[in-house]
């Protein structure tokens, strides 16, 4: 199990698309040969390539020397070409499968491992320095994690044990603030002195309400009674003052009739503004309909206006062709004046057809003109409120879709189409990872998901996908027990015989910050770089009409809900 960001910094195997870093700095048991040392940065090759004339660098140093104005080998300077440079498969076989010493050798660790597995080693090794895992509530102590285990059973002030009250899990060192102030379940003694002994505290409120020396009001206080005394003696004033409360109920009495009439008056009010604002609705609409009959008529007639000039056009036309040269200049002066009246003619109409488009018609438009702005306001409010409400249901209706498609019990199981499409894009670079839809160990418990990577990533980029498990953060982590404990099943699930299921259990690491109270929106994801290699995945037995089906599975035996 690793990191979906690696390991130990020094010998992290995980790198990006650049090469990541220089070679390797492990301690291995044998010297390395000089051929697997990188010239440039005279470490172990990391991402070995070879370039053109036949040397070995990692990837990283080789990628910097490529950026430079005239890129020559360091070793015989000659000219280095981008398009010479490979990667030296063998050679990252052969340094992967070297064996080195654990990283924390000097610690007391004697682990011999090859460099491949060095990463996952370092992530469980017993000899690691790390923090106790109540740092965050206090807990200063760093030490080897075989210690741990011994430091939280015996030396952790900060371990936390149920309180013998309340049961509630309380920090060694807050345990008697938490009996002295906090625990619901503590019993007390009445502060007033009635007698009253083992009130559970979260209950001591309740008996105020009926304890006999408690302050108490009297019933008519609300209607104007400013007695407060003892409960023992709230009877006996009530007794006594009968009269007094009798008053005081009539008075209140004769408030209320008279906020009842002045309430009555202001609806009638109400009422009968609402009735005219309606006249003047519906007298709107009718000052509305009468305009739009006015603009067809006048629409007919302008229609009738162009036609009769065109007509008086095309007799102009035929009169002046049938003039000629005997043509009276008198008569052509009269055609050109009736020609001109009739455009003066239309030009008044086609304006006063314009006013009335824009302004509402003459009278018509100057009795409803604010009171269609009034209407135009709360069409407006309206179409705004339509709005935020449309907004609302669209967000309403995404969550419902998340929650149909939620799993309570601890199992995802996931879906994944165009998975030809999904792969050619992790590649390009374009999405390099997925989620899943979140999952949940209980409605009310820990909220948690899928990553993958179906063109791999870290060590199994490009040849592996790669599948992590991700905590979330949810609405009830207050409640919930950290860090997150639960064993863990990823699986890819055969679609042909349906038995040959490919799967990787792991139980969390409680000092990894993977499985920590999320302070984000996720923690960083934990699980398998080399899950599956792509070729598997890609045969019929796991993929089928380009799909795919991943199960992730979190025993949730040992859970107990909020």
């Amino acid at each position: 199990m690793s990191d979906a960001t690696g390991g130990s910094p020094a010998v992290s195997l995980t790198s990006s698309d650049d090469g990541g870093s220089q070679g390797f700095d492990a301690d291995f048991v044998k010297k390395p040969d000089e051929r697997y040392i990188c010239p440039v940065c005279e470490l172990v090759l990391r991402e070995p390539v070879q370039t053109g004339c036949g040397h070995r660098y990692c990837k990283f140093c080789i990628n910097q020397k490529l950026g430079e104005a005239t890129p020559k080998c360091p070793l015989d300077g000659e000219d280095l070409k981008k398009e010479e440079v490979f990667p030296d498969k063998f050679c990252k076989r052969e340094i992967l499968s070297a064996i080195v010493y654990c990283t924390f050798k000097s610690n007391g660790c004697t682990v011999e491992i090859p460099l491949q597995d060095l990463t996952a080693h370092v992530q469980e090794c017993d000899f690691a320095i790390i923090d106790c895992i109540f740092k965050e509530a206090g807990c200063v102590m760093v030490l080897q994690r075989r210690h741990l285990s011994h430091h939280l059973e015996s030396e952790c002030l900060y371990r936390q044990e149920p309180c013998s009250f309340c049961g509630e899990l309380v920090a060694i060192a807050v345990y008697e603030q938490h009996e002295r102030q906090e625990c619901p379940n503590i019993p007390i003694i009445c502060p007033n002195n009635c007698g009253t002994v083992n009130i559970p505290r979260a209950q001591l409120e309740e008996h105020f309400k009926t304890c006999p020396v408690a302050e108490a009001e009297c019933s008519f206080s609300s209607h104007g009674c400013s007695f407060k005394g003892r409960r023992t003696a709230l009877h006996d004033h009530e007794t006594a003052s009968l009269t007094e409360h009798f008053q005081l109920v009539t008075r209140s009495l004769g408030s209320l009739e008279l906020e009842h009439s002045r309430t009555k008056r202001e609806l009638q009010e109400k009422n009968n503004e609402a009735g005219l604002l309606k006249e003047k609705v519906k007298q709107h609409e009718q000052d509305i309909a009468s305009m739009k009959q006015s603009i067809s008529k006048l629409d007919t007639k302008m229609t009738a206006l162009q036609k009769m000039m065109a007509s008086q056009t095309d007799r102009q036309i035929n009169i002046e062709q049938g003039l000629g040269a005997t043509a009276k200049k008198e008569e052509v002066d009269q055609q050109k004046r009736e020609l001109s009246s009739v455009k003066d003619q239309v030009k008044r109409l086609d304006n006063r057809v314009n006013s009335l488009e824009s302004g509402g018609g003459g009278a018509s438009s100057s009795k409803g003109d604010g009171f269609s702005g009034v209407l135009e306001t709360q069409l407006n409010a309206h179409d705004r409120q339509l709005g935020i409400h449309d907004v609302r249901l669209a967000e309403m209706d995404l969550r419902f879709q998340i929650l149909e498609t939620a799993s309570f019990d601890g199992t995802l199981l996931w879906k994944i189409k165009d998975y030809t499409r999904r792969k050619h894009e992790a590649v390009t670079g374009r999405t390099l990872s997925l989620y899943s839809q979140p999952f949940y160990t209980s409605q009310f418990g820990y909220k948690m998901c899928a990553r993958v990577y179906l063109n791999g990533d870290g060590m199994g980029k490009g040849t592996h996908m790669s599948l992590f498990f991700v905590i979330m953060r949810g609405e009830y982590d207050a409640l919930l027990p950290w860090p997150f404990r639960q064993k863990v099943t990823l699986m890819l699930l055969d679609q042909d015989q349906g038995r040959r299921h490919l799967s990787d259990t792991f139980r969390p690491d409680p000092t990894s910050s993977s499985f920590k109270r999320p302070t984000s929106d996720m923690n960083i994801a934990s699980g398998c770089p080399l899950f599956v290699s792509q070729s598997v995945v890609e045969s019929k037995t796991y993929l089928n009409d380009d799909t795919i089906f991943i199960k992730v599975v979190v025993d949730c035996s040992d859970l107990v809900s909020p």
